[in-house]
């Protein structure tokens, strides 16, 4: 089977120079969760036809193996645009899937059910039909084009749209879904023979149900799993309602794989995140790209992980970030901590308040729990980073790489200027500043001198 996914709207609704297409949910362009719907649908000859921005749209799917196709007007309606794609199925003799690129919510499964439908009509009713349209009923149908059908039955005379429809069509609670499986011999006749609109001008696709009736073919009505799959895309407002529709069901779905989340409805979670049971996320988490975060970790409020890989038994605890960074097994971060630029916490390791690691190494055991900022560096095992460490690794033109041993102790309010050495079992006393190498099991001392001035305090704070 082909598909044929129309994706050239100007999108006026949202008032914005970007096509419409390419505005995100959960960090991806709605076009996205389309083609990969489509392709869960188990088609993966795809044709999309562009039209307002195409260049852009194009540059951003160029590795998304379709093939796209230019709809010069833009205004020409939904028949025109797949019109534009005749190249595409005009001499194929079988069915081609139609559905709008503001559609992100038809899944894989009901592109698969649709097309096992048609199958199963001409297996065992021995009917070819000439299509099928994606149907949902609603309580309150108000601008959704409604499906008038033979009496009885589940096949399709015509669709109307509200504006043309009479009271009794009106009345009608089975709507058009916007998603058509049609045989690409009878489609590309109609596309060819149906009028425009003389209100509009525009060649609608809806008008090929009824030509395909005339011609003595049927187009059967398939209903929807869920009323939600047929919501299309077309305001800003209609894209936080689908956003929160995806991200509700990526929650379910690992929530009924063993994960816990807590008032789910303050998560945010993208589609390319993988979760390992036993996992606890608590309110106001965001999980973005292609973050991993494996059994019994516990990810605290307010934290946000971007492609991090979080191993067995982590604990992130409230408000921290970690970007592009690795987290070993039973190691914790946090509160307020950030981890990023392909850092590496390795096990048990402790990265408390207020610490921000980048570009770093920080070996197994190590300690650095209060207000310091470890950059560029390597720290072996066990060793400890007091409060207030910093390691300058930047002097102004070039960044410089620190090395720390094993079982080592950084005290407080140090100073590590890179590049530098501190070896194994070295100490470097609070308050020190280290512009050399410290050899191992070292005492490294750098302090003025304290002078204390008998009265001249109190002096200073009569004034």
């Amino acid at each position: 089977m082909k598909a044929i996914i129309l994706a050239a709207g100007l999108g006026t609704r949202f008032k914005s120079k970007k096509p419409k297409v390419l505005h995100e949910i959960l960090g991806k362009p709605m076009l996205w969760y389309v083609i990969t719907n489509v392709k869960n649908g188990r088609i993966n000859d795809i044709a999309v036809v562009v039209g307002h921005g195409a260049e852009v749209v194009k540059k951003r799917f160029e590795n998304e193996g379709v093939k796209f196709f230019h709809q010069k007007n833009p205004k020409g309606g939904t028949a025109h645009a797949v019109l534009s794609a005749k190249d595409f199925f005009s001499s194929y003799d079988g069915y081609v899937l139609i559905i709008n690129g503001d559609s992100p919510l038809v899944s894989g499964e009901t592109i698969r059910n649709m097309q096992q439908f048609i199958h199963m009509v001409q297996t065992y009713e021995g009917i070819k039909l000439g299509g099928v349209v994606l149907t949902s009923y609603l309580q309150d149908p108000t601008g959704y084009g409604r499906i008038v059908k033979e009496p009885g039955t589940d096949r399709i005379l015509k669709i109307v749209e509200e504006k043309d429809a009479t009271p009794e069509e009106r009345a009608i609670q089975e709507v058009n879904g916007g998603t058509y499986i049609f045989y690409a011999p009878i489609l590309i006749e109609a596309l060819f023979n149906i009028k425009p609109s003389p209100v509009t001008g525009e060649l609608y696709l809806t008008d090929v149900v009824k030509y395909i009736n005339d011609k003595g073919y049927e187009v059967r009505s398939f209903m929807a799993k869920e009323p939600t799959e047929i919501l299309g895309v077309n305001t800003r407002w209609e894209l936080s309602l689908v956003e929160n529709i995806i991200k509700l069901k990526l929650i379910r779905y690992w929530a009924e794989r063993g994960v816990t989340f807590h008032f789910p409805e303050t998560i945010w979670i993208e589609p390319d995140v993988s979760l390992e049971p036993d996992v606890e996320v608590y309110p106001g988490v965001m999980l973005k790209g292609k973050t991993k975060v494996k059994r019994d970790s516990v990810i605290g409020t307010g934290s946000v992980l971007k492609d991090a890989v979080v191993e067995e038994g982590c604990e992130v605890r409230e408000y921290s970030i970690v970007e592009e960074s690795s987290l070993k097994s039973s190691s914790i971060v946090g509160p307020f901590a950030r981890i990023r630029n392909n850092s590496i916490i390795d096990e048990r390791a402790e990265i408390g308040n207020f610490v921000e690691v980048k570009k770093s190494n920080v070996g197994k055991g190590v300690k650095a729990k209060h207000l310091a900022y470890i950059g560029d560096a390597t720290i072996g095992e066990n060793t400890n980073v007091g409060a207030g460490v910093v390691f300058a690794n930047y002097d102004g033109k070039k960044k410089y790489e620190s090395f720390v041993g094993q079982n080592a102790f950084i005290g407080s309010n140090s100073l590590i200027i890179a590049p530098v050495k501190i070896g194994n079992w070295s100490y470097v006393a609070g308050g020190s500043v280290v512009n050399k190498d410290v050899p191992d099991e070292a005492l490294a001392v750098s302090r003025p001198g304290l002078k204390i001035l008998e009265r001249k305090g109190r002096k200073l704070l009569d004034k």
